[in-house]
């Protein structure tokens, strides 16, 4: 017997827990899986409604996220959920694995310490950021 599963829109599958950041395209939020309760990052990207539907720009980027989601040092997305903003206007979310901090914020900890970050734990980090852009660039995908 085949399965038939039910589409849940952004809404319904998610809870949104807080923004935690904000970019030209959209925000970020930290948000909870219903259905699992899963920690994930949510990306609310606005979509520029016209007759063609969804803009090649915007299906491009998903298509390079899910091929680029397969390296381990790139932050997997797992999955597009469409919604619509309090407007009653489309919005896609794209659902990252969420991370508790970036590299950013990891750097600025040690700076507020005074602390050097040790040789070891930057070697880890160079080797990580290496292997993402190796990836990105053997697949055409400058970064």
């Amino acid at each position: 017997m085949e399965k038939i599963g039910v589409v849940l829109s952004a809404k319904e599958a998610f809870e949104k827990l807080e923004k935690v950041g904000e970019g030209t395209y959209g925000k970020v939020y930290r948000a909870r899986e219903k259905a699992t309760g899963k920690i994930v990052a949510l990306k609310k990207t606005r979509l520029h409604e016209d007759d063609e539907g969804v803009p090649p720009t915007t299906l491009r980027e998903v298509s390079i996220l899910r091929m680029l989601s397969r390296d381990p040092h790139v932050v997997r997305l797992l999955d597009v959920k469409q919604g619509q903003n309090k407007e009653g206007k489309t919005v896609l979310y794209l659902v990252f694995e969420y991370m508790d901090t970036d590299l950013k914020k990891f750097i600025r900890t040690f700076r507020q310490t005074g602390q050097n970050i040790p040789p070891p734990v930057i070697k880890g980090l160079m080797y990580q950021l290496c292997k993402g852009v190796a990836f990105c660039h053997g697949h055409g995908i400058l970064h």
